[in-house]
């Protein structure tokens, strides 16, 4: 198998090439995570199901439905057959599902209120929770029971480094991110971002996403704001203010976060992110920067709207999402 370098020509040359409608009419996909060989995508939705594609022949595969609990967040275990994902009602239960045979393997129970994040561990069974209720959990698929909490203001967000050794808590409160390594995560957290460029406003910059890129190197967050931005993530200094889109209003309603608008490409280098017009807008980080902002490459018609991205970590796919999997 040869693998081909996503160079900025090809990056630029994305475009649709299947749309699917599987989700109730009208209603938003709210998560969009792909399997560890890239051959398999997940989406959740507020029609309380979730549905699973093969990304490799570009079919619907699967829907299951979530109707007493609803479903948010989705994401893959290691094994591809079986997913976490969040409730949205009767209670606040992560729930670990064979997508085989649609049945439950475990319950992870301690969430007062709506989980809006959620995040597996690259390397092990272990994975972390955030929570309107202002705390952070880690688990681990093997026990029900909660491993560790953590009590930061909500809504915060959650990201694993990519060798799953140190794990980051955004707060947007705050704006700071908070490092942690996992193996004492009872531990004060051993570095903190302060991301002065978002402090002091009030009401806080609203974020929609945080993440390393693949090599460790840098984080992004996205923002509701006209920015996104990427940091070292050894020194937490701000590298870069990726501007030019267009962004949604700031929201009330925080209870259906989705799993982000604005990703890494698998090799770290681009940016790219949904906007308001419709398009999807992409930043090389080693194009020259002006005064710490890097302008757009280019943006790719989209046609709907994009407020879930999520790039296929083994082959050149981008998939898109708001009421409409592209």
């Amino acid at each position: 198998m040869t693998s081909v370098v996503p160079s900025r020509e090809v990056v630029c040359s994305f475009q649709p090439s299947k749309t699917f409608r599987n989700h109730k009419e009208g209603t938003r996909i709210t998560s969009i995570d792909f399997d560890d060989a890239g051959a398999l995508a997940l989406t959740c939705g507020e029609d309380e199901s979730l549905q699973l594609y093969d990304a490799k022949a570009g079919k619907h595969s699967k829907t299951l439905y979530s109707k007493k609990y609803g479903a948010h967040l989705a994401r893959f275990t290691h094994n591809s057959t079986d997913c976490v994902y969040a409730s949205t009602k009767d209670n606040d239960t992560i729930r670990y599902l064979s997508l085989h045979d649609n049945h439950y393997i475990r319950y992870f129970k301690g969430h007062k209120k709506k989980v809006v994040g959620l995040e597996m561990s690259p390397s092990d069974d272990q994975f972390i929770s955030s929570s309107l209720d202002n705390t952070i959990r880690l688990w681990d698929l093997r026990s029900a029971n909660a491993q560790g909490l953590l009590t930061v203001p909500a809504p915060a967000f959650v990201a694993f480094d990519p060798a799953g050794v140190v794990f980051g808590v955004g707060c947007e409160q705050t704006a700071e991110i908070l490092l942690y390594d996992l193996r004492n995560y009872d531990s004060e957290p051993f570095a903190v971002f302060k991301i002065d460029a978002l402090r002091g406003s009030n009401p806080p910059v609203q974020w929609t996403k945080m993440e390393f890129s693949n090599d460790g190197k840098n984080m992004l967050v996205g923002t509701r704001a006209p920015a996104h931005y990427l940091l070292d993530a050894f020194s937490g200094e701000v590298l870069m203010r990726f501007m030019g889109h267009t962004y949604p209003a700031a929201t009330d309603e925080r209870q259906y976060m989705s799993s982000g608008d604005v990703c890494f490409s698998p090799d770290g280098r681009f940016v790219l992110s949904g906007s308001d017009d419709k398009k999807i807008y992409i930043w090389d980080i080693q194009s020259p920067v002006r005064d710490g902002t890097q302008r757009p490459v280019t943006a790719l018609e989209s046609k709907t709207p994009a407020t879930n991205l999520a790039f296929n970590p083994r082959s050149l796919m981008l998939a898109s999402a708001d009421k409409e999997l592209v």
